[in-house]
Parts: C-alpha cells; structure tokens; sequence
C-alpha cells in the first residue's frame, strides 16, 4: 500500500487543474498558458505565416460596414487575443479605446510604442488571470477560443461572457470544422492533446454562446481586398441581452 498522501478531488477547481496538467504533458504542451509565449510570439512574427499580417479580419471589417458592430466611435472594445495587433489597430483606427490581451508578453512589449495612445495592450493569461476591469461595448476574439482546451471553455464562458455590456457585441472567428478536420472532445480530455487548435461547426458556436443573441453566423470569406481571410475559418457575431 502506497503511504503517500493525496488529496482527493472534490472542487471543481482540483478537477480542472489535472486536466490542465494532463494538457500540459502532452507533446504540444498548454498553449492556453503563460508559458507559451515564447512560441505564441515566434509564430506570430515568423516570415510568411499567415498571421504575420496587419491586415483585419475580413468579418470584422464586414460587421462594420453594415452597421452590426455598433458605434465604434468612443466605444470601449476587448480584444482577446490580440497577437500582433492588427484587429487592435483597426479597432483603434475606428474611433475605439481598445484593451488587448495576449499571452505573448514579448511581442506585447515591441508592439507598445507602435500603437496608438487609445490602445493599452496587457499579457495575461484570459484564463487564469484577472481581465480588464469593467464591461465593454464590444468583445473580440481571433483565434484564442479554439486553441482553449474543452474542459476549459467552461472557464472562458464564465470570464469572458460576462465583459459583455448589456446591448453590446461579441465577435469570434475560430477554425471552421466544415472545411478541417477535428478530433472529438473526449479524445482531447483523455489524451490532453489539443491537436494544434480545435475546429467548431457553425451549429457548434451557435450552441456553445447561446446564452448570447446570435446576430450572424457565416464562413469568412477570402477574396475581400484589405482584410485578412482564410477558407478554413468560420466567424460568428452575437449581442448581450440588454
């Protein structure tokens, strides 16, 4: 009989933190962690990755020209994810007092003193670590819900939802499940293998944010000069009951 001294699981918080370190163990490691920034910013920034661009998302820039993001002029915008800034930029450009959140301190770090005065941009883990005070007109995410592991969308929902100001926006482009291949939910929480990033039907971003009104749901498009578009996205857009 082993003699060593566990505690057992009986929080809700004990359970995720074994699923957060069987992530962790994996080949890949837990890309939703401070300790991937290093990689976050070397691919970022690496010559010819598709996200080594300035340009915005496609959808975003779309939302906007309808009507559907709202008043951007004065409004108070969380961008989730921001990686090298280009949404943050564009965000910005429109009239809006941006936050940026990344994991990749040092990329935030070179990033500061090329953004405007109306942007501050924090790395902290959107997970585990406190956010942006306050509620904000529009939320933001491209590209960091689907590289969260599936035990932890519950996390995300819980911190992210509730930065939504009554009548405001949340926006998200995430891997398109339609068009790439995606292991199951419960091969990930038995392996901790996140497979390089998850993959979401549009029924599936439907579903996981219905306790957001859905405004649209599309796949990006690819062929709109001036913005960044990929075939293997989806994009979704809701508003906070209000």
């Amino acid at each position: 009989m082993n003699g060593e001294s566990r505690t057992r699981i009986h929080t809700v918080d004990q359970l995720l933190e074994v699923l957060d370190d069987l992530v962790a163990a994996s080949d890949r490691g837990d890309r939703s962690q401070k300790d991937a920034a290093g990689f976050w910013t070397e691919m970022l920034t690496r010559p010819g990755h598709p996200l080594a661009t300035q340009l915005p998302d496609e959808a975003l820039v779309d939302w906007q020209q309808r009507g559907l993001l709202g008043e951007l002029a004065g409004a108070r915008v969380l961008d989730i994810g921001c990686g090298g800034g280009r949404n943050t930029n564009w965000f910005a450009g429109q009239g809006a007092t941006v936050e940026g959140v990344d994991l990749a301190a040092p990329l935030l770090d070179r990033l500061r003193p090329t953004m405007p005065a109306s942007v501050t941009l924090t790395a902290l883990d959107v997970l585990r670590e406190p956010l942006p005070a306050g509620q904000f007109d529009v939320v933001y995410d491209s590209g960091c819900f689907h590289h969260i592991a599936p035990h932890r969308r519950l996390t995300y929902l819980e911190r992210v939802l509730p930065a939504v100001r009554p009548g405001g926006r949340f926006g998200i482009v995430a891997f398109a499940a339609e068009r790439m291949e995606t292991p199951p939910d419960e091969q990930i929480v038995l392996t901790g293998d996140t497979a390089g990033g998850m993959a979401f039907t549009l029924d599936d971003l439907r579903a996981i944010f219905s306790p957001l009104e859905a405004i649209e749901l599309r796949e990006v498009r690819v062929d709109t000069a001036e913005t960044f578009g990929a075939d293997f996205l989806n994009a979704a857009l809701f508003s906070a009951a209000g």
